[in-house]
């Protein structure tokens, strides 16, 4: 299945997943909040955890469903996000250790977002 019917089920599938993700992050911090010390803890900071993965599934499965052409683009978005990903992190992971300020890993995920929405844009103007 390819399409616009292809395209609306996969933005249904994302927005549901994503749903999904602020909900269970919501509550991943009440939780957390609520344990305090608790051993417990830990499994509630990682109640997001499966969202992320079902957010993978769906953009694989998306390009699964994809004809070549679109599946072309979709690996050359992400392998284009994935370059500027990487060199984005790995420059600031060297600046750190001049001095620059330290940041929190839960930066690295919306660096390589940014860098597949440029994929995106680069690919889609190529083809």
């Amino acid at each position: 299945m390819t399409g616009p019917q292809s395209s609306r089920r996969y933005a249904l599938e994302l927005i549901a997943v994503l749903a999904g993700y602020l909900v269970l992050l919501a509550l991943s911090v009440v939780l957390v909040r609520a344990a305090g010390d608790s051993p417990w803890r830990w499994l509630a900071v990682l109640l997001p955890v499966p969202a992320v993965v079902a957010v993978a599934w769906a953009v694989l499965r998306q390009i699964r469903r994809s004809d070549e052409l679109q599946g072309r683009i979709s690996v050359e978005a992400l392998a284009i996000g994935f370059a500027i990903g990487s060199l984005i992190t790995f420059s600031y992971g060297f600046l750190q250790l001049a001095g620059a300020p330290q940041l929190s890993w839960f930066f690295v995920w919306p660096v390589y977002a940014v860098g597949w929405l440029i994929g995106v844009v680069i690919t889609r103007r190529r083809y």
